[in-house]
């Protein structure tokens, strides 16, 4: 069997990834049938996926491969042979469903990327859109049923937490934990968005991104240990990072390898004016490549603290002192 998951919800494809993840675990303990292949952070890996892919796994019968930043990190010639391999055995690849293949992509490939429409056709695919206005409501309420499925939200309430953590759905999801806790079973109100939802912290988190880009380490840590020890989440610490970095890289690679003007950023992007601006002035601490990298190296430090591989507070620490 075959599944691609792809699009520029970050959030949601992860979230849906590592929810494959932990069923094929659920049944394999020992994780003796999973295979992992960034190719972001190995290259010249292809010959390996494909000799994984080729050959059967004597301890473990059944077997979870996930293949990830393939289209954005693999050379031509690299797909080509995944695509060629594909073709070549795919009646046995799509039909067996004790050996499970996951490309996992973040963002869109290119439209006529031949590898691209092959998966598009063959396999099981979802694609995970950025969302706006009620379609966005409509996926927090869905990410609210989730945590509690009698919670509820008043109308008035949802748009200011989408107002206040601007969209971000790490920020939400944290947030929605904490509220649905407070609010012991009652419907949550506005005025509990207005208390509990937590507006200083951005400007922190900016001030430690600046520091991480002056190379000031020492103070970007005391920034991060200021939090800690005010028993902030530090899922939301995190999640504020994740979400800074992936603005960061998106703003650069529409200013610089695009070109593009304030206002054309702002309007692809889908961020506020403010926003752009404060991204902009930091973007220059650092390259395109550094960006990619740090949010590359974020996005894994993520799904290894949800899956309890590492403790997030040490985590978060180790993150700023290797950049």
């Amino acid at each position: 069997m075959i599944i691609f998951l792809y699009g520029e919800d970050y959030f949601q494809s992860s979230r849906k990834l590592l929810e494959l993840k932990k069923k094929f675990l659920s049944s394999d303990k020992s994780g003796s049938g999973l295979s992992v292949f960034d190719i972001e952070e190995e290259k010249n890996i292809i010959s390996k996926i494909i000799a994984t892919l080729r050959t059967a796994n004597l301890l473990a019968p059944k077997r979870l491969i996930i293949i990830k930043n393939l289209f954005s990190s693999a050379l031509s010639l690299e797909e080509k042979t995944i695509l060629e391999f594909l073709k070549k055995n795919s009646n046995e690849l799509l039909n067996d469903k004790d050996r499970i293949i996951i490309f996992w992509e973040v963002g869109m490939p290119r439209k006529n990327n031949a590898l691209f429409k092959f998966l598009k056709e063959k396999a099981k695919k979802q694609q995970f859109d950025n969302l706006v206005g009620f379609k966005l409501e409509q996926s927090i309420l869905q990410i609210l049923f989730k945590i509690d499925p009698k919670a509820k939200i008043e109308k008035e309430a949802l748009k200011e937490l989408l107002s206040v953590c601007q969209n971000n759905k790490y920020l939400i999801f944290s947030e929605l934990q904490k509220l649905v806790n407070f609010s012991a079973g009652e419907i949550i109100t506005l005025k509990e968005i207005r208390n509990l939802v937590k507006n200083n912290l951005k400007s922190s988190i900016f001030q430690a991104i600046d520091a991480i880009g002056a190379n000031n380490k020492k103070e970007a840590l005391n920034l991060i240990y200021e939090h800690l020890a005010k028993g902030e989440d530090p899922f939301y610490l995190l999640s504020m990072l994740v979400y800074q970095f992936r603005n960061m890289l998106k703003v650069s690679d529409l200013a610089i390898n695009n070109q593009l003007t304030e206002y054309e950023i702002a309007k692809v992007a889908k961020l506020h004016p403010f926003v752009i601006k404060k991204t902009l002035s930091q973007i220059k601490n650092f390259s395109f490549s550094q960006l990619k990298k740090i949010y590359q190296e974020l996005s894994q430090l993520d799904i290894t603290i949800k899956t309890g591989e590492v403790d997030i507070k040490l985590a978060l620490v180790k993150f700023i002192v290797e950049l």
